[in-house]
C-alpha cells in the first residue's frame, strides 16, 4: 500500500475504461478513454511521458477486488487530473 507521504500517484487501467462509468470508477472523460486498457499499454503511454514508474502487476483497485489488473506508481509531478489526460491521450 502507497501513503501519501511517499510523493506517488496510483494508477489504475480502471481509470482510462470507457467501459466503467465514472461512478464505478473511471478518471477521464469519455472522449479521452479506451475501452479495455492494458496495463501494457499505460505502462507505454507513461513511460513515453518520461516518468518515474514503479509497476505493480498484482495491484488491485478497491472497487474490483477480483480483477488484479495492476497498477503504476509515478512520481508527483502537477496535478494528477492532467497527469491521466496526458497519459490518455497516447493510449
Amino acid at each position: 500500500m502507497v501513503s501519501r507521504d511517499e510523493n506517488k500517484y496510483v494508477i489504475y487501467p480502471l481509470y482510462f475504461d470507457s467501459t466503467v462509468s465514472r461512478l464505478n470508477g473511471r478518471k477521464v472523460a469519455k472522449k479521452y478513454a479506451v475501452e479495455k486498457p492494458s496495463l501494457e499499454n499505460i505502462l507505454k503511454a507513461a513511460q513515453s511521458l518520461k516518468l518515474k514508474l514503479i509497476v505493480e502487476k498484482d495491484g488491485i483497485h478497491s472497487s474490483t477486488p477480483w480483477m488484479k489488473e495492476g497498477r503504476i506508481l509515478v512520481e508527483k509531478k502537477g496535478p494528477k487530473t492532467k497527469l491521466l489526460v496526458q497519459i490518455a491521450n497516447r493510449l
